[in-house]
Parts: C-alpha cells; structure tokens; sequence
C-alpha cells in the first residue's frame, strides 16, 4: 500500500516538473523517491560550498535570489505564452492567416499579453516581446517535427510572420533571437521576399507579385523594418546555404543576397537597380551588399549602362544616380569596349577598406571604430563624395554653381581623358571583350565618357528638376550627416 501511494506521488511530482513548477517537500524520505536523480558526494560538496559562499557574501546572495527571480518570471510568461498560442490556433482554420486582418487581429491580441505580463512582471516589453517570439518558434517547431520535419506552412507558418511583426513593433533587441527567426524563416521559403518586396516596390506590390499582402503599413515602415533586420543578421553574422543554377553548387550568402525567388531568384541590390531606386541601393550598399551580386547573374553595371542606352541617350535622373551610387564600390570593370580615367588612390583604398569590412560583417557600423577623420568616415560609407580640399572660398563655390545650373548636358561637362591602353592586348575582338580592364576613377566620368565618346547625351527635361546640378551630390539619408 505505502508503495502505491509513493509511486502515485512520484508521478504526481513528475508532472508538476514537467510543467515547470518548483516543488518542495519536507518528508523526512530520500529525493531519488520524488523522481530527482540521486547526488553524489561531490555534488553535495558543491551544494554545500554554494551555500556557504552565499552565506559568507550577503551581495552574491541577492543576486543569486534575483536570478532565479528572473528565471521564474521567465518561465511563467513563457507557458502564458504557450497556452496563448495553443488555444487561439486551435481555433483558426488551417488557411485562417492568409489575410493581413486576421494576422493583425492574432497581433493585437499578443500584443495585449505583453503589455499584461510587462506590468505584472515588471519585465521590459521587449524582454517580454523576445520571449513570446521563442514561443511561436517552438510552436512551429514542433509541428514541424511532427510532420517528419516538414513545413504544414498555413498557419503552422504564418505563426513566424506573426513573430516577425513582434520583433519589429516591441524592438526586440536579442539578436540571437531574431537571427533564429530569420533562420526559421528562410528553412522553410529559401527566401526573405516578404521582407524584401514591400522595401522595393511598396506594400501593395507583393500581392501582384508573390500572391500575398505585405505586413507593413507603407514602403517607409516597410524599409525601416528592413534595416532592423539588417543590422540584427549582420550583427550575428548571419550566413545561409543557397543553390546557385549557374555555377552548380551551394554557396554561403549573407542575409542582404540572398536571391529573392518571385523575381527571377536576383539578389535584392540587383532589384533595386532594376526598379531605379537610387534610396535602396544606397541602404543595401552600405549594409554590406555585393557589388557583383552572387546570384549568377550578369554583371550589375554592364546592365545599367544598357538601359541607359535604351531611350536614345536620354539618361534619366535615377538611373545616373544609381549608376554613380554603385561606381563607389567598384575597382574593376569588365567592358566590351575601351575605358577612360585612371583609378585615384583614394578612391582604391576606400574599395579596399569596405571590402575588408564587408568579409567581417562590420558595414557599416565597423566604419566609426576606425581611427580616421569624420570626413573620411563618411566618405567610406558613401554619404559624402571628396573633390578637392575642405576649405573653399565660397565665391568660387557659387560661379560653379551657376555655371553648372546653366548647362544641362553632360557631354560638354565631362572632359575626355587619356585613353587605357594595353600593350599585349590581342588582335581577336573575342579575346578584347572578354579581358578585363584595368579600374577608372573617377569613375563616373569614365564609365559616361563611354558613352559620350561619339555624342553628347543630355537629360530628359522631365527627369531634370529645377535645381539640377550636373555634378551630383551625393545623396544623404535623412538624420545622417552630410
């Protein structure tokens, strides 16, 4: 009988342990009869010395105590959270995620516990945000082991995108969380183009493109969450298998190339280029995208020169931006015909300087560690172009100024310089179109001279706004410094 009963009580205390709740009892009988492993003398050793050294330490004590504190509340919000998301997907059909308003109303709702378990535990929203995210990530988890590790995508997906949300309305600042998110993410789509697409074309693209509405209100918040995301992967160094066809094998990508797979699987700079958003790939640049994407595509600049070609010579304001945007991270370019300019030293080290940023992971924020003058931070981060000294008298500031305004043709502007000449270069024209030419810079005016060689091209009056200036400032990021 007494055996009976010790055998019920020990299932009792198994399942108390299963639901993490701390159980103390205080019959005088064995913790091994409870369901607890036996000790050996030297875990009891340890448990004494413990014991003493809180003793002898009244500050190591509390911060014992506010430890396990901390864990208790921890796991406490983690089972809320557990049951919220059993009970609520119980509920919902398989394909009840797939519209943008009941996805909200699943937020709003979890919303409502966070703040709720934020006050009750006097936790920090985003601490609390984190483990809620944790939460959808196992539930996930674990009906996809119970599929034999395949995704049920519906909602057993869609919870991730709930998660996703989470992460950028509470600014959950556990990278390790959000970078397990986005590994999650990508096991089951190979591919961020719900992150991506609304970035580069707006919220209401993606719908036409992939099916499926974005999460985000408009393109702003749409970008902003981007970055977010940006900075939490390359902070962790994020890195993720992908196929490439053309080269036949599988290569580690950084989470800003990963080729998006409604758009021709191209890499999100490549489509940038494509949609003439000079803003994004600016932002992509400086996080640390490729400049040659390694999706197996053609090469990016080769492209953009002949879409520029496409109207008569009739260059429109974007994509000169971006043609000047991605010459700032280039060295050498592979063309068909001949180049004109020599590369400048400085704009070389600049190349070399993010290229080694780049293979660490530190674009851009490794760029204020380095122990150089402001204006040469900003001129590696691309937010500031140098053309001479920083002390100019403003007279002649302003007679360029008014000179330049004057004129709207940049054929008239950009000066032919010496022509690169290679002294074993080949009879063939296969073998010239395919060597590779030395660098130019600057590289604006070499890559235009190209095309200005035989005429002078000039701006669509539509593209050109009234304050246009042929030489291009370099654009600046609101709230960045110029």
């Amino acid at each position: 009988m007494l055996s009976q009963l010790l055998q019920a009580f020990q299932r009792l205390v198994s399942q108390l342990k299963s639901q993490f709740v701390w159980v103390r009892c205080w019959l005088p009988i064995p913790r091994h009869f409870y369901g607890f492993r036996r000790e050996t003398e030297s875990r009891a050793r340890l448990r004494l010395r413990l014991r003493e050294r809180l003793r002898r330490n009244p500050a190591e004590r509390a911060s014992h105590q506010r430890n396990r504190r901390t864990q208790r509340r921890h796991l406490v919000m983690d089972y809320i959270f557990e049951c919220f998301f059993d009970d609520t997907f119980e509920q919902i059909s398989r394909n009840g995620l797939q519209d943008r308003q009941s996805r909200r109303d699943v937020l709003d709702h979890l919303s409502s516990i966070i703040k709720g378990c934020s006050g009750g535990q006097n936790s920090q929203t985003d601490e609390v945000a984190a483990i809620a995210v944790t939460a959808a990530m196992r539930y996930h988890r674990m009906a996809k082991e119970q599929n034999g590790q395949v995704c049920l995508m519906g909602k057993y997906h869609n919870i991730l995108y709930i998660g996703l949300r989470t992460c950028w309305d509470w600014g959950v600042r556990d990278s390790e969380v959000v970078v397990k998110l986005l590994v999650s993410i990508y096991e089951c789509e190979k591919t961020y183009e719900r992150i991506f697409l609304g970035a580069l074309f707006g919220p209401h693209a993606p719908h036409f493109i992939a099916g499926w509405r974005s999460d985000f209100q408009d393109q702003h918040e749409n970008v902003r969450a981007m970055v977010y995301f940006l900075k939490h992967a390359t902070r962790e160094q994020l890195t993720l298998p992908v196929w490439i066809p053309r080269f036949e094998q599988e290569r580690q990508l950084r989470f800003i190339d990963v080729p998006i797979e409604s758009c021709g699987k191209s890499s999100p700079l490549r489509i940038a280029l494509q949609a003439n958003a000079p803003e994004l790939l600016l932002i992509l640049l400086r996080y640390g995208a490729a400049p040659k994407p390694p999706d197996g595509g053609a090469s990016v600049i080769i492209a953009l020169l002949d879409k520029l070609i496409e109207d008569g010579r009739n260059y429109s304001f974007e994509l000169v931006m971006c043609l000047k945007i991605l010459l700032r991270n280039v060295v050498m370019i592979e063309m068909p015909f001949k180049v004109y300019g020599v590369p400048s030293l400085r704009h070389l080290c600049r190349c070399c300087i993010r290229d080694v940023l780049r293979m660490h992971n530190q674009l851009p924020n490794g760029i204020d560690t380095l122990r150089l003058p402001k204006r040469l931070q900003r001129y590696i981060d691309l937010t500031e172009e140098l053309e001479g000294p920083e002390a100019q008298d403003t007279e002649d500031k302003d007679q360029q100024r008014e000179k330049s305004s004057a004129k709207c043709k940049l054929g008239s502007e950009v000066a032919r310089l010496d022509t690169i000449s290679s002294a074993g270069e080949s009879e063939d024209e296969s073998e010239n179109q395919a060597q590779l030419l030395q660098a130019v810079t600057d590289p604006e005016k070499a890559a235009l001279a190209a095309f200005m060689a035989t005429g002078d091209g000039a701006y669509t009056e539509e593209a050109c706004p009234p304050d246009f200036d042929p030489d291009f400032p370099p654009i600046s990021l609101p709230g960045e410094p110029r």
